[in-house]
């Protein structure tokens, strides 16, 4: 979701990397554990499915999600986000090349790519 005001699970993100702002974010954190799980060896996992929310219409229902936002969020990863990600994967053994680059990927890459095949529009 994207409510106004920035807020919502991917509208927090939004204030990730401003004037050095950092947290593990929950959501943020399950999108990469997501990824990097879709990416490990043997992984079952093709793709993810997320289903997008723009901020609930009055009487009901829910307006588009506003992907233009997207383009704020943060070209650097969240380091607490990842810090937590890869303690997560190293206790589940995990930790090749494919799920290290994960580890790598700026909060908007992490997004883009959860977005990659699209998603579901709620309405």
């Amino acid at each position: 979701t994207w409510e106004d005001g920035d807020r919502g699970s991917i509208g927090e993100l939004s204030r990730i990397g401003v004037d050095g702002f950092d947290k593990v974010d929950n959501v943020l954190l399950e999108l990469i554990l997501a990824l990097a799980l879709r990416e490990a060896p043997g992984a079952a996992a093709q793709a993810i499915l997320p289903v997008l929310l723009g901020p609930a219409k009055e009487g009901g229902g829910f307006a588009m999600f506003p992907f233009h936002k997207l383009a704020r969020l943060s070209d650097e990863p969240s380091r607490e986000t990842t810090a937590q990600a890869g303690q997560i994967l190293r206790s589940l053994g995990l930790g090749g090349d494919a799920v290290q680059g994960v580890l790598g990927l700026s909060v908007k890459q992490v997004v883009d790519e959860v977005l990659r095949n699209q998603g579901v529009q709620a309405s």
